[in-house]
């Protein structure tokens, strides 16, 4: 599987291994859209098993962080590497998103 998804206190950990197939993404989209609907908007994906990201996977951040702040939640993204920090720059994207250094702080940030 390339993903895990952990609940801390009414938010969704989401830690993905690959984000390069839509596929994939629909798939871990459907299981994340079904625990918002459940209550827990607020989500933090951790990319620290991640180096590499593309269209693709911008895309599946960008829907992620729909899908919750449509719901009243929010997203946070913890361990993002330096490429893909880069990627959101040239996209300008990065403002978008609240880019944290570890999953515990990225936690906080969303249980504001």
């Amino acid at each position: 599987m390339s993903y895990s998804i952990s609940e801390q206190d009414t938010i969704q950990v989401l830690e993905v291994n690959s984000l390069l197939n839509e596929y994939d993404n629909k798939e871990i989209l459907l299981d994340v859209q079904s625990r918002i609907e459940k209550g827990l908007n607020k989500c933090v994906v951790d990319l620290s098993k991640l180096d590499f990201m593309n269209s693709v996977g911008l895309n599946f951040l960008i829907n992620v962080m729909t899908k919750s702040r449509k719901s009243g939640g929010e997203l946070a993204v913890a361990n993002a590497s330096t490429q893909v920090i880069k990627l959101l720059e040239v996209t300008r994207l990065k403002p978008l998103f609240t880019l944290k250094s570890s999953v515990a702080e990225a936690l906080s940030a969303v249980s504001k």
